[in-house]
């Protein structure tokens, strides 16, 4: 290996390490919504040069997660109720199709990890953890993407993760009890196993879509949920 390559492989991996910092940071809110995010700052806060933040900012860009003004630079993305409405529309009408996919393949496919995740939703919600909450309400939500095998909704999904770890963190923080969030996800579960796709269909979408009754209250202040709400 080359001294240059050396480098680079170095340099990619500090990169790597401010991209999952800020992308953290962003989704947990420890940088607020429509905070500026200034290279410069962050090579100096990290005693690196500018070039790896420049790669991991670029990164966060894709991801959604920041947007860049004219004369402004980076901020974090405003999740307001009009883009929270389009997102959760887009969702809704993926998923409705990959749950049709997997309620009629059923026997073909093993319905044992979305039980866990269920299980594990339950586990943190007993423990109050909101973060793992969201993890494990995602990854029920992905291998579902997942298990309808089309290779074309699993891509887009890929694509709205990081804003729906967003929407979903603001979500389910306002659940009041989050035992509730997880409670929502079993006769969506329940339908599949029985090969009702219309039903499963229709009930996913209401899962989804119901949360935008809350949104619409304030910008990222929805109101407190009960199980009946959503």
């Amino acid at each position: 290996m080359s001294i240059t390559s050396k480098m680079q492989i170095d340099r990619l991996s500090i990169a790597d390490q401010v991209y999952e910092h800020l992308r953290s940071a962003i989704i947990s809110g420890e940088l607020v919504q429509g905070a500026r995010v200034i290279e410069a700052q962050i090579a100096k806060s990290l005693q690196i040069s500018r070039a790896p933040v420049r790669e991991a900012v670029n990164r966060v860009l894709q991801d959604g997660l920041l947007e860049s003004k004219t004369h402004f630079g980076p901020s974090v993305i405003r999740m307001t109720p009009e883009k929270i409405r389009h997102l959760y529309d887009l969702r809704a009408a993926i998923e409705r199709l990959a749950i049709r996919e997997v309620a009629r393949r059923r026997n073909q496919l093993s319905l044992a990890p979305l039980y866990a995740c269920i299980t594990e939703m339950k586990r943190c919600a007993r423990k109050k953890d909101l973060t793992g909450l969201v993890e494990a309400e995602l990854e029920f939500h992905k291998l579902l993407c997942d298990l309808a095998g089309n290779p074309y909704v699993t891509r887009v999904n890929t694509m709205l993760d990081a804003q729906l770890r967003m929407a979903l963190t603001i979500d389910n923080a306002h659940y009041d009890n989050l035992n509730d969030a997880a409670d929502e996800h079993e006769p969506i579960l329940e339908a599949i196993q029985s090969g009702n796709a219309n039903t499963a269909a229709d009930l996913i979408e209401a899962h989804i879509l119901s949360s935008l009754n809350s949104f619409a209250a304030a910008p990222g202040q929805p109101k407190a949920k009960t199980k009946t709400s959503r």
